[in-house]
């Protein structure tokens, strides 16, 4: 069914073995130009669960007749489609904001992810919407093991990382470093005697996670 020359929504759905193993849903808008087929695919979500299921999804996507574009909605920035290209320039990606973070309750969002690697730091957190956020945290973690978070009195444990909510936030999907911000100095380090530098590397790797965080869904 056309409207306004757009098919209706389709579904493309990689398998193996009849075990589905990716799918992407799309539409297609037919047009024909005097210099030949202009039509556009707009893709929505595709998704994967190894790289040969990926690659078939994109690869018919890319393949479909009468076609000359492929707009995917909103991928994540390391989406698996950035190595498939051959000239990623020539797409001209594009960067959106749809994925933000506020965390209203600082002991249970640190305490529900996992980390990276083990970590062991005390952090003092501002936030001036929500003054009983604020407090200095004592965050243990193993690395992709369980965590803990508890409150600490500062003139008996030191805090050793202070920033705002706003880069708790920007830090806690793994997006954005630690680091990062600390050389823009939204993050203040303060080194005990005797530990040497390093708290702030080993606390931006914990931060850190293998994939970028990615939103598809506009909310």
């Amino acid at each position: 069914m056309h409207r306004g020359g757009r098919e209706s929504r389709r579904i493309i759905v990689v398998e193996l073995d009849g075990v589905p193993r990716g799918y992407v849903t799309f539409r297609r808008n037919l047009s024909w130009e005097p210099t030949g087929p202009r039509g556009q695919v707009s893709a929505g979500e595709v998704v994967a669960l190894d790289a040969a299921a990926a690659r078939a999804l994109w690869g018919a996507l890319l393949d479909l007749d009468l076609t000359n574009e492929v707009s995917p909605f909103i991928l994540p920035v390391d989406d698996v489609i950035t190595q498939l290209l051959v000239n990623l320039r020539a797409a001209a990606p594009r960067t959106p904001d749809n994925l933000w973070v506020r965390l209203v309750d600082v002991p249970a969002a640190l305490a529900g992810r996992q980390y990276a690697a083990d970590v062991d730091v005390t952090l003092a957190v501002t936030d001036s919407r929500l003054p009983a956020n604020a407090g200095v945290y004592r965050l243990q973690a193993e690395a992709f093991g369980p965590a803990s978070v508890e409150r600490v009195d500062p003139e008996f444990e030191a805090p050793e990382l202070s920033l705002d909510v706003r880069e708790l936030g920007a830090a806690y999907l793994g997006g954005k470093s630690l680091a990062t911000l600390a050389t823009a100095g939204l993050v203040t380090v303060h080194p005990r005697p005797g530990q040497g530098p390093g708290v702030l590397a080993r606390a931006s790797t914990a931060f850190g996670w293998p994939v970028a965080p990615g939103a598809s869904w506009v909310f």
